[in-house]
C-alpha cells in the first residue's frame, strides 16, 4: 500500500513549502500539474466547504499517473474535516499531502498523521543549513563555482 497522506509542517514556511514542492514533484512527475493531477486546496476554502478534500482524494483525473490533493496552510482547527476525509482514503485515490506551520506535539492535526498507518508526519526544525548543505544546493543549481568570498557573507 502506498502512503495515503503526508503532513509537512515547521515554523520556517519557505523549507515547509520548498519541501512540499519536492515531494509533490515526486508523486506525480514534471507534468502532474499541468496534467491536472494536482489539486490545491487552500485551508480557508476547506473551511468554507469541508467536502473539497474528498471530493478531491476521490476525482478520477483526464490523464493517467499518480493525483495530490494539496492542503496549504492548514491548522489544527481543520483536523475535524481532514481527518473523516482521509479515514475514506483507499488504494487509487489521490494521495494527500498538507503543509503547516508550527505544530505542538499534541497537535490535532499532528496525531491524525502520527497515529494512522498509511499517513506520516515530516516535521521541519529550524537547524540552519551547514556550509556542506548550501555549497550542495549551490551545486544543483548550477552554481558550483561561488567565491570564497561570497560564501564567508
Amino acid at each position: 500500500m502506498k502512503e495515503a497522506a503526508l503532513l509537512i509542517f515547521g515554523a520556517d514556511a519557505m523549507r515547509v513549502a520548498l519541501k512540499r514542492q519536492d515531494i509533490i514533484a515526486t508523486i506525480v512527475g514534471p507534468q502532474g500539474e499541468d496534467e491536472m493531477r494536482l489539486t490545491r486546496i487552500p485551508a480557508a476554502e476547506l473551511r468554507k466547504d469541508g467536502a473539497l478534500l474528498l471530493d478531491a482524494i476521490k476525482a478520477q483525473g483526464f490523464f493517467p499517473g499518480p493525483r495530490v490533493a494539496f492542503v496549504e496552510d492548514a491548522t489544527d482547527a481543520l483536523a475535524k474535516v481532514i481527518g473523516p476525509a482521509l479515514d475514506e482514503w483507499r488504494e487509487g485515490d489521490a494521495q494527500v499531502v498538507v503543509s503547516a506551520g508550527a505544530l505542538r506535539k499534541g497537535s490535532a492535526l499532528r496525531k491524525l498523521f502520527e497515529r494512522q498507518p498509511g499517513r506520516r508526519a515530516l516535521g521541519l526544525y529550524d537547524d540552519p543549513p551547514s556550509r556542506a548543505d548550501i555549497e550542495a544546493d549551490l551545486k544543483r543549481a548550477g552554481m558550483a563555482a561561488v567565491s570564497a568570498e561570497a560564501m564567508n557573507d
